[in-house]
Parts: structure tokens; C-alpha cells; sequence
């Protein structure tokens, strides 16, 4: 029985990994129409919150926004590391660039009390975001995955950031590309899983239980 147990407790523990949720609430005032040179920045630090050395294999936002017009906005998420994805990119714009006032992008509304998830397993593209929702009306919460639209930044994915480092200061940026709406950051939340370091050995103990307990079983002594 004590080696049959063995096997059982390592699998479950080796199915396991290090997971983490973060949250800021910065409530810091978005610089209308300032996006290239003055955006909000807020960090998250989840410095030993992990085992040193332990990498990305899984980041997902959610953004908590007060804001008049979705379509002045632009978002990036930057790693410890300075990788950078751009998570969103002034939804509904058909600017070239989209880094300028006109053509204006999706006039719904943000409000902090519907968060909005960034993920890549969501089904709606972050550039729809406000589609069909109607000028002045809120948009509900919901799941979107990056589009950067045309904006160019490290990576294209939150799958992207796998093998980067999980501990330090993951920073968000939010920008306002468009005069005359304005806004607020009011909260953020980060999640990250990172792989369990000892994942493997808790395994190979696994292993080694079975296998005493299957040599047992054919001998016919105890288990």
C-alpha cells in the first residue's frame, strides 16, 4: 500500500503547477490624446513570488477601464524581461498607422465595472472590441485575444512570452491616441503560471512507486 500511495501523491503533485494572480489599482487619470508621449504606466512586482529561474507558460489580463471612446485607446503589456506585446490597438481605427486622431476608432464605452479579459483562447478579436455595441453605450464584460492591428511590437500573443521570466515587474501601458474623450485606469489584474520545477522528480518517484507496487503484486507480497 505504501508504494501504490507514493505513486498516487506524485501524480497529483506533479500535475500541479505555480500559478499566480496579481491586482493593481492604480485609478490613474489616461492624458487625453497623449498616447506617443505621455501613456499611464502601472506595475505589478511578483518578485519572489516564484522559484528562482521559473519561466512563463501561460499569461492572461484583465483590465478594469472607465473610458468614452474604446477606439482612443491603445494597450501594451511589457514582461520583467522588456518583451512587449501590444494587446490592443485603438479598436475600429482604419488609420494606416493608427498612432493618430483620424479616422476615429469605436466610440463605445469602457466602464471599470464590466473587465474586459485579454486572452489568446478567447473567441473575439481585442480590434472588435465595442463592434456592435453602439456610440455611448457601455460594453459588457467579456474575452478578447491581442490584435495589434497593424501596430508593431515583440510578440503577437500571450503565448509569445513562454520562456520568458515570471518574476519582476510586469508593466501595463494604456494610451490615448484621439482627442477630446477621456479616462481611467482603475484596476488590472495579471495572471501567470509558470511550470512546477519539480515536476520531473516527482514523476520519476511516481514511477519508481509503481513499479515496486506492480513487482509486489506479481511476487504476491504485500502491498
Amino acid at each position: 500500500m505504501r508504494n501504490a500511495l507514493v505513486f498516487v501523491i506524485a501524480v497529483l503533485v506533479a500535475g500541479s503547477a505555480g500559478a499566480a494572480t496579481f491586482q493593481s489599482t492604480p485609478s490613474a487619470a489616461i492624458p487625453d490624446n497623449d498616447g506617443p508621449t505621455n501613456p499611464v504606466f502601472d506595475t505589478i512586482d511578483t518578485s519572489g513570488t516564484f522559484n528562482p529561474g521559473d519561466t512563463v507558460t501561460f499569461v492572461e489580463i484583465d483590465l478594469m477601464l472607465d473610458h468614452t471612446w474604446v477606439g482612443d485607446l491603445a494597450v501594451v503589456l511589457r514582461s520583467p524581461g522588456g518583451i512587449e506585446l501590444q494587446v490592443m490597438a485603438r479598436p475600429g481605427s482604419a488609420a494606416p498607422d493608427e498612432q493618430t486622431g483620424f479616422p476615429f476608432g469605436d466610440g463605445s464605452n469602457l466602464n471599470s465595472a464590466n473587465p474586459i479579459t485579454f486572452a489568446d483562447g478567447a473567441g473575439t478579436s481585442a480590434e472588435d472590441l465595442g463592434a456592435g455595441i453602439g456610440g455611448g453605450s457601455d460594453i459588457p464584460a467579456g474575452s478578447y485575444y491581442p490584435d495589434a492591428d497593424g501596430w508593431t511590437t515583440d510578440i503577437a500573443t500571450f503565448a509569445e512570452f513562454a520562456g520568458a521570466q515570471a518574476d519582476g515587474l510586469w508593466t501595463i501601458q494604456v494610451g490615448d491616441y484621439a482627442a477630446a474623450d477621456t479616462g481611467t485606469l482603475e484596476s488590472w489584474v495579471l495572471t501567470v503560471l509558470t511550470p512546477e520545477p519539480s515536476t520531473g522528480l516527482l514523476v520519476g518517484l511516481g514511477l519508481v512507486g509503481l513499479g515496486a507496487w506492480r513487482r509486489n503484486a506479481r511476487t504476491g507480497r504485500g502491498v
